[in-house]
């Protein structure tokens, strides 16, 4: 395309400005030659007539990524900026990844790469995954994502499929090459060829050796979920630790706090947000060392907006059970807003019933996230969500169709402060849930399978110990687990 405007005109522009100031050839010839979206030259070139740009978020990335090359205003960078982060919701994939470069201003190809990554599970469970086109979807599925299976990509394909199964049967071949199919164990690889849409194509998987020697898959996607240990080292630094699932050391990074870290819910690709207890938000930058906790309210709004938009899928979520339990206190014991692989569920517990909303409304959070102590512990993995009260009675609440409840005392925890313990759980480690004792640092373990507790070690941590081997300072701040993008912490 051919674009005329004045010289005078042009010159508002700094970079246009200085090459017509030099003897350079574009000034004598009265021509430059650019190499950029020509929807957002063109809106350049409109505003120094009319003083004026509308920013969309199909433009925003590159009419941003041009601004700052032509360093023009930086009003209109900021603008931009605000718009994308005020605006953005999982229904602009399909015009924002075009956009985004690995160098692109606003936000790169890399930091959006690991939002997707990060929310997938929960992406695929929106109707704006049903409605994205086949290249989102390609685009999407071929990520590095973290899941804990392949049969999770499996399943957001076919969820696509099935919306319009007549026009996009015919993608099928295409997309099942994006699963990575020598990371499926042998029982789920199996069922996917029972499938019926698979087995009408006579689709054949590709197969690495079972070794793994010459796989050509890339990373092991369902590699991605690692434990995380903060301490508090003085009254503002905190140290953090990431570990595999056999509790092998990956990362040692102390970090400092620093309130100007964005709040923005697409961050740096070096960024981290570390949901601990269905409480705390700890964002950490690992690239500067810094971190700033964040309010969960606030973020949950962010992620919601985000992913759901207006939908009310929380409205009719809410499950009552009874909770026969020997103890009985005055108030609401348990306030927790838990992130499960697919979906968020808000947990409310008191004296004889519970509460819970998968993926609640913001309304929800504003009316029943209130913090009204710590007597009782919670966790959720698979359909389950697991509760420890303060006298040691452990729950499982199924939270399916038809919600069950089973109950028993762990009188192996009596020995120690309540107060003391922390819960999580982790599917990637055989389905189970663990409770760390913070002064000892005990591990103990809750097999889902055969329902039995045991004491499995204990993690002794030497940074925490003084020069003359006293015994440490209850330190321990958060034990969770969570996925990690491992290639975005800077070693």
């Amino acid at each position: 395309m051919e674009h005329r405007i004045s010289k005078k005109l042009i010159r508002k522009v700094p970079y246009f400005d200085r090459m017509l100031s030099h003897d350079l050839l574009e000034s004598k010839e009265n021509k430059v030659k650019l190499d950029f979206d020509e929807r957002a030259l063109k809106l350049i070139l409109i505003s120094l007539e009319f003083g004026l740009i509308f920013i969309e978020m199909d433009n925003v990335i590159n009419l941003c990524t041009i601004a700052d090359y032509f360093g023009v205003n930086n009003y209109l960078i900021d603008d931009c900026i605000s718009h994308f982060h005020d605006n953005f919701s999982i229904e602009h994939l399909p015009v924002v990844i075009p956009q985004v470069t690995a160098t692109s201003k606003l936000i790169n190809s890399r930091a959006l790469n690991v939002f997707i990554r990060r929310y997938f599970t929960k992406i695929v469970n929106t109707t704006a995954w049903l409605d994205y086109p086949i290249e989102t979807i390609e685009f999407v599925c071929a990520l590095d994502l973290m899941i804990y299976s392949e049969v999770q990509v499996f399943d957001a394909i076919i969820r696509w499929i099935k919306l319009k199964k007549n026009p996009r049967k015919s993608f099928l071949k295409r997309l099942l090459k994006l699963i990575r199919w020598c990371h499926l164990k042998c029982k789920d690889l199996a069922e996917i060829k029972k499938n019926k849409y698979v087995k009408s194509l006579k689709f054949e998987p590709k197969l690495c050796s079972r070794d793994k020697s010459g796989c050509d898959c890339s990373i092991d996607r369902t590699k991605q979920n690692f434990f995380i240990i903060i301490d508090q080292l003085d009254a503002a630094n905190l140290r953090v630790k990431v570990l595999n699932r056999y509790f092998v050391p990956l990362v040692n990074k102390v970090v400092e706090p620093d309130d100007s870290m964005p709040l923005h819910l697409v961050h740096n690709e070096h960024v981290s947000d570390i949901f601990d207890s269905g409480r705390n938000i700890i964002r950490i930058d690992w690239k500067q060392k810094k971190y700033r906790l964040l309010d969960y309210k606030s973020h949950y709004r962010k992620i919601h907006k985000c992913l759901f938009g207006d939908q009310k899928s929380g409205a009719h979520s809410k499950i009552l059970l009874p909770v026969e339990s020997s103890c009985y206190e005055d108030c609401w014991t348990i306030n927790s807003l838990l992130e499960a692989n697919d979906k968020f569920i808000l947990v409310r517990s008191h004296a004889d019933c519970f509460q819970c909303w998968t993926t609640p409304t913001t309304e929800q959070i504003d009316s029943h996230f209130i913090d009204c102590g710590h007597t009782s512990l919670a966790t959720v993995l698979n359909d389950n969500i697991y509760l420890l009260k303060h006298n040691f009675e452990f729950y499982q609440i199924n939270v399916d169709s038809k919600p069950k409840l089973g109950w028993m005392t762990v009188d192996r925890l009596k020995d120690f402060n309540f107060g003391n313990l922390l819960l999580t759980s982790s599917q990637a480690n055989g389905d189970k849930v663990f409770i760390i004792e913070k002064t000892t640092r005990t591990l103990f373990c809750y097999n889902v399978k055969t329902e039995k507790w045991s004491s499995i070690g204990r993690i002794s941590d030497c940074d925490n110990r003084s020069a003359d081997q006293r015994d440490r300072s209850d330190r321990l701040l958060t034990f969770t687990s969570t996925f990690i993008s491992m290639d975005t912490i800077v070693l």
